[in-house]
């Protein structure tokens, strides 16, 4: 069995490589997740009466929802956290960490549902002042693929945070 003479060889290489790996799904997942949270998950057109064109606002992910961004910044704290503590410390930041990867697939997924009409009427008179809507109904079209990776990520956090919480302590620590 190979793996056993290489960890005879080198101890502390398979701890090595599953630290290194937590903090990179950390990284990749919560990195990602912020900047999917700055695309548009929504597109808002509103028609207007002649001689003005429809307007069309475009709405990102932190717009449709805030919680998948501050969660993904703390996921992006919790990989500082990770290198600076060690034993059943880092377990606790383990457990913060999947906890806010949960929390950043359940959030992604309620992207996925438009936002109503009063939201995005709101929104029209907020960003574009000047626009007169009158009566009109804006129309909400889904571009769900973004809340569909942002969920994805959040599962890379959340599999990062289960790795720490459950062999974390056994990871080299940063020394004093």
């Amino acid at each position: 069995s190979r793996p056993r003479r290489l960890s005879r060889r080198w101890p502390g290489v398979r701890e090595r490589g599953e630290y290194a790996l937590a903090l990179l799904l950390d990284l990749i997942g919560a990195g990602t997740a912020l900047l999917i949270s700055t695309r548009r998950w929504q597109s808002v057109l509103t028609p207007r009466p002649r001689p003005f064109r429809d307007d069309l606002l475009q709405v990102s992910g932190r717009t449709v929802d805030a919680a998948p961004t501050a969660l993904a910044l703390v996921a992006l704290a919790g990989v500082i956290a990770i290198l600076a503590t060690r034993g059943w410390p880092r377990r606790v930041v383990g457990v913060v960490v999947a906890l806010a990867g949960a929390g950043l697939m359940w959030r992604s997924l309620t992207g996925l549902r438009a936002i109503d009409a009063d939201r995005a009427r709101a929104l029209v008179q907020d960003k574009h002042t000047g626009i007169q809507l009158g009566t009109a109904v804006p129309q909400v079209s889904m571009h769900s693929g973004w809340a569909v990776f942002s969920c994805v990520c959040g599962a890379l956090v959340l599999l990062a945070g289960v790795m720490v919480a459950w062999r974390g302590q056994r990871w080299i620590a940063m020394s004093a």
